[in-house]
């Protein structure tokens, strides 16, 4: 049974993984204003039928693979939440490293991701009152919870790296690489600090029926946005990480705002990690399809 000690280190994890998830999404957001143009942030938009197609892969068929999930594996509660949270959550940011790691197209990563965080501003909020009806709990979460972490997070950052790049295109040059460095080791940096300070939690939650369902979220989450995304393979990576891979910041603010008694730092590192290390066999097979030129290269 966790002490008071281990619930005050709980929390403070929990706390400080939030505002890391929220200072490496702001960086790796605002290096990629660095380079990005207006075309880019306007490519999803200008795509009704791709954008349709990435709203229903991410917030209608991953939430019912995350309810699917909970009920025929049945992880622990803190869990099972987080998997739910997490699938009502938009894409992260940090998708944009790994769209072009897999060769993908990067306006179309760039555009998802503004488009994804703006409209998250109403889907996100209705999505958890429809589950919260569908399963008789009453969860919420309220417009401004989600406004805020989007404005922080995506927009002033992207508005402030486009702005560097337009009226200083030498510096944004120079630093683009560094901030995303940077952005790359905040994040590590609070997942280590979780699995340090908060280790008894994480233990709690390394179980069996956690790392299957979080496994699985990943497997499914990749294989349907593949899918999904049509014949065009600078597409499907996308949608395919874009799917599997979710917003870590939206997802505690969903859990905790609906459990205020659970701790989800550790659960939501452990998807971290489990995420990344699924997601490593698909990047590498698609680097090898687009190296031996079987696939052309995104945009």
């Amino acid at each position: 049974m966790p002490t008071s000690m281990d619930a005050g280190a709980s929390v403070d994890a929990q706390r400080i993984l939030v505002l890391a998830f929220q200072g490496s999404i702001m960086l790796t957001v605002f290096g990629f204003g660095l380079r990005a143009t207006v075309d880019d942030v306007l490519y999803v938009i200008r795509r009704p039928r791709m954008l349709v197609i990435s709203l229903v892969s991410m917030f209608i068929v991953m939430p019912f693979i995350a309810l699917a999930l909970a009920l025929v594996i049945a992880p622990p509660q803190v869990a099972l939440v987080a998997l739910v949270a997490l699938s009502l959550s938009p894409v992260p940011p940090t998708l944009l490293g790994k769209e072009h790691d897999a060769g993908g197209r990067a306006s179309y990563g760039l555009g998802l991701t503004v488009a994804v965080s703006v409209l998250s501003i109403v889907i996100i909020p209705a999505l958890v009152v429809f589950l919260g009806g569908l399963t008789d709990n009453p969860f919420n979460i309220g417009f401004a919870a989600v406004a805020g972490q989007v404005l922080s997070a995506v927009v002033l950052p992207l508005a402030a790296g486009m702005l560097v790049r337009a009226f200083l295109p030498r510096l944004a040059a120079r630093v683009e690489k560094p901030f995303s460095l940077a952005a790359k080791i905040v994040l590590l940096a609070a997942v280590a600090f979780v699995l340090v300070v908060a280790f008894p939690q994480f233990v709690q939650v390394l179980t069996a029926s956690t790392v299957v369902a979080f496994m699985l979220f990943t497997v499914l989450g990749l294989s349907f946005g593949h899918i999904m995304a049509g014949p065009d393979p600078g597409d499907a990576r996308v949608l395919a990480l874009a799917s599997a891979l979710r917003h870590p910041g939206i997802a505690l603010a969903i859990a905790t705002t609906n459990f205020p008694s659970l701790h989800f730092g550790a659960v939501i590192a452990l998807y971290l990690i489990i995420g990344t290390i699924v997601c490593i066999p698909y990047l590498k097979w698609m680097q090898k399809r687009a190296a031996e030129g079987k696939e052309p290269h995104g945009d």
